[in-house]
């Protein structure tokens, strides 16, 4: 009896910890959003004194959210979904190919080559930021849509996962396949690529992320007015001597909108996927 009370005591503890953290991360997120649908001059109006007034907009309006979809927002939406569209397409079959060469081919330096790989992704992109320009610029993609996509073609990351999967798969079934007559590009393309459906979904969940969250480099690479993406679009609310507040949240809370469609859609596969990478 003291033993299940125990329990049950235990279950609640955790279940209030847990809803104390959910608000704690949520709050944030939901008075910015809420304040997308203020007028500007309600803002901040009440963010000092913390109440229900604080949280529930005493006055709704649509301006703010009007006046995003009049500007370059839209605009930027098109470009940002265009570059993360076609960057997992291109991704996916790139790393995919090259897990699959490092999960079943014996080729000098290769694990000297995997390491370069899994260092590629711990290795901070502002330090990259400067040769990756000048490599840009000198194939003339400054400026350009392949300035946002090609770089991000190869992820190290994603290569490890794609390499982890196609080790699971047993040596036989490729070696059957061989004594079939098939090739290692049909192996590849019609029977490994088709069974790694959830590696992907999570490949694709993560580079849609990251390009979708990109700011620095599409600011550098690419600062035409027609190249404009996302991040970029969002931060032009904000200068040294004004700040929209009201489009700055509009525009903001649409861009978090649509980021997590993928990620609710995928998330199940990317946790499937990260738990095999960790085996």
């Amino acid at each position: 009896m003291h033993e299940r009370r125990r329990r049950r005591l235990a279950g609640a503890a955790r279940y209030a910890a847990l809803t104390l953290i959910f608000v704690v991360l949520i709050l944030p997120l939901y008075w910015f959003v809420m304040s997308s649908f203020r007028p500007v001059e309600d803002i901040f109006r009440y963010a000092n004194d913390f109440g229900i007034r604080t949280l529930v907009p005493t006055r709704i309006t649509l301006q703010n959210h009007i006046a995003v979809f009049r500007s370059e927002f839209t605009r930027a939406l098109f470009n940002s979904l265009f570059v993360c569209t076609t960057t997992v397409a291109l991704s996916v079959f790139v790393n995919s190919m090259a897990g699959f060469a490092f999960a079943v081919f014996e080729f000098r330096f290769k694990n000297v080559l995997f390491v370069l790989v899994l260092l590629s992704f711990m290795m901070p992109f502002e330090s990259i930021v400067i040769p990756l320009y000048s490599i840009s610029r000198a194939l003339g993609l400054v400026n350009t849509y392949g300035a946002l996509i090609l770089p991000e073609a190869a992820n190290g990351l994603v290569i490890f996962l794609f390499r982890q999967f196609f080790l699971a798969i047993p040596r036989d079934i490729y070696e059957a396949a061989r004594v079939d007559g098939a090739s290692w590009w049909q192996i590849y393309l019609r029977m490994t690529l088709p069974l790694s459906g959830p590696t992907v979904a999570a490949a694709s969940l993560l580079i849609f992320i990251h390009q979708w969250d990109a700011f620095f480099w599409p600011l550098i690479a690419a600062s035409s007015p027609e190249l404009v993406v996302v991040q970029v679009a969002v931060a032009r609310n904000m200068s040294v001597d004004q700040t929209n507040w009201g489009v700055l949240f509009s525009s903001a809370s649409i861009a978090v909108a649509v980021a997590l469609v993928p990620f609710l859609l995928l998330q199940r596969y990317y946790v499937r996927v990260v738990g095999l990478g960790r085996t």
